[in-house]
């Protein structure tokens, strides 16, 4: 996508680098930005680091999670600040103007909180560029199995005991089915015991149940989607870029539409894929839906083969139009910027009004949501249980953490 974008762009970056981030700010200097390295930088320092650079437009993409910034953008360093795609709530802060969403990740009516003004794009409120060493789709196993296998690699933080409880019925429910599962907490052995009795109590043995810990390599991350038939979103906090992958490797996924961003991630994907038919409304639907799909090995097979090509097709992975989108929508923030229509302003001075001390957020009263077209410029998760890692390791989220 960076090849696509023509506005200036500055990157600052807020974690350690590494060989693929090295890649990236390469890319960033090629096409004549700035790169700035703010990791372990006081939060007052990078604020003054941004309006030394004279930045118009301030994207945030971490949220509440690890390593954040959130203290810089509480100094208003710059004057349209904006909140996207890194953690899928409100930040709480009275400086951030936007949010950026779409129609289907908050749907009009939304009755969630938030103190940004919602911006929609025209499509989708991402954009997927699929690995190059993701490797081709392989046949659905249950070909050669004689079994189906449904499967997550989502975090274990959102696989709660709800969760779990709807997926042993569809389990239970297909005989001989598996179940893989794979995350990063699984290298521990009282995490991969308490998960395995958790479902044992459901009434699912462990021995139909396989836990993948950490892939390091790409290509075998990718690769380990071939283990499974169908996919299974987690909620109310929903699959990101693993329900992007999933699609991408010819998987089909479950997903159930709720009343907030995280919940509808999968709804927003999966309708622009054409796989709306696989959006379910409640969790008996959900399993009904899964159920659906294992009763019939031909027609996955039909859909994995098909599938890859519906993606890369889909608004979901087309760069160009999604920065098209994306650009429009700057401009339609500065352009509202330079009327003197600031969301965050206003939105500081109805605090006022009411008698809210500054930096305290009122929940009760909530911007409106503004949706951005291209052609114009009118425009936390409780713990499951399971990841308790010892006192000694920190239990971070990072953005990366929560697809």
């Amino acid at each position: 996508m960076m090849d696509c974008f023509s506005l200036r762009t500055h990157i600052f970056i807020v974690m350690q680098a590494d060989a693929k981030t090295n890649r990236f700010r390469e890319r960033v200097v090629k096409k004549g930005g700035l790169w700035r390295d703010i990791y372990g930088i006081d939060e007052k320092k990078v604020a003054s680091m941004i309006r030394d650079d004279k930045i118009d437009i301030l994207v945030e993409l971490t949220g509440h999670t690890a390593n954040n910034k959130l203290g810089a953008m509480a100094c208003r360093p710059a004057p349209v600040q904006v909140t996207w795609i890194g953690y899928p709530n409100t930040t709480g802060l009275p400086t951030i103007d936007y949010r950026i969403t779409d129609s289907l990740a908050d749907p009009p009516g939304t009755k969630q909180k938030h103190v940004e003004e919602l911006v929609q794009l025209p499509e989708c409120f991402l954009c997927y560029t699929p690995s190059s060493e993701a490797g081709l789709v392989s046949p659905t196993p249950a070909l050669s199995n004689g079994f189906i296998t449904f499967g997550s690699f989502n975090n274990l933080a959102k696989i709660t005991p709800k969760v779990l409880q709807v997926w042993a019925r569809i389990l239970c429910a297909v005989p001989n089915s598996r179940l893989v599962v794979k995350c990063k907490p699984f290298c521990c052995d009282s995490v991969r015991q308490k998960f395995l009795t958790t479902l044992e109590q459901l009434g699912l043995e462990s021995l139909r149940v396989d836990l993948l810990p950490l892939i390091l390599l790409n290509h075998d991350h990718m690769q380990a989607y071939s283990l499974m038939d169908i996919s299974l979103d987690t909620f109310p906090y929903a699959g990101t870029t693993t329900t992007c992958e999933s699609l991408y490797m010819g998987v089909p996924c479950v997903t159930m539409a709720g009343s907030v961003h995280a919940h509808n991630v999968g709804v927003s994907l999966l309708s622009k894929v054409g796989l709306g038919h696989l959006i379910a409304k409640n969790e008996d639907e959900y399993v009904q839906l899964a159920l659906q799909l294992a009763s019939d090995v031909t027609a996955l097979q039909n859909l994995r083969a098909s599938l890859r090509d519906l993606m890369s097709k889909s608004p979901v992975c087309d760069g160009q139009n999604f920065i098209s989108g994306l650009e429009a929508t700057y401009r339609g923030m500065w352009h509202r910027y330079c009327k003197g229509d600031v969301p965050s302003s206003r939105y500081m001075e109805m605090l006022k009004k009411e008698g809210v001390p500054e930096g305290v957020t009122n929940e009760t009263s909530k911007p409106e949501r503004v949706t951005m077209s291209k052609d114009t410029f009118s425009v936390s998760v409780e713990s499951n249980g399971f990841n308790q890692a010892p006192l000694s390791t920190p239990n971070l989220t990072t953005s990366e953490d929560n697809e």
